[in-house]
């Protein structure tokens, strides 16, 4: 099996696409260098705004409380402060973005006791109800 190096990358995708090896360079140059749109602040804040919309639209704020969104008062649920910090996800799923996105999209799966419903939620918005509440 051959090692391949970035140059060799760089070469063999020049050569696919028919295109000077420059051009390929500069190509994927640009591409690591500059930011897209979903890094911008712009991007963030609406991920945000998504997520805490997500937090109301869908009940999660009916069990949990988060100090940083007064509509979530349920006592149901464990507080959701902090979430970043925590070391385990409902005690017993070690934290981590996409645990916490696989966790909400099916809680019985980890949790078989737990009380949480499965919600009614699409992949993307369980992944940004992890990002919002990670972003405390």
């Amino acid at each position: 099996m051959q090692k391949m190096t970035i140059f060799s990358s760089f070469f063999t995708i020049a050569s696919a696409l028919s295109m000077p090896l420059s051009v390929t360079f500069a190509a994927a140059l640009s591409i690591w260098t500059f930011p897209s749109h979903a890094d911008t602040p712009d991007a963030q804040g609406d991920k945000q705004e998504q997520g805490k919309t997500l937090m109301i639209t869908k009940g999660c704020s009916s069990c949990h409380q988060l100090t940083k969104l007064p509509a979530a008062k349920g006592l149901v649920g464990p507080p959701l402060d902090n979430m970043a910090a925590q070391s385990y996800i409902a005690g017993v799923l070690p934290n981590s973005r996409e645990n916490l996105t696989q966790f909400l999209l099916e809680p019985q799966k980890f949790h078989a006791d737990t009380a949480m419903p499965t919600p009614d939620i699409t992949q993307q918005e369980a992944r940004r109800l992890a990002d919002y509440l990670w972003q405390e």
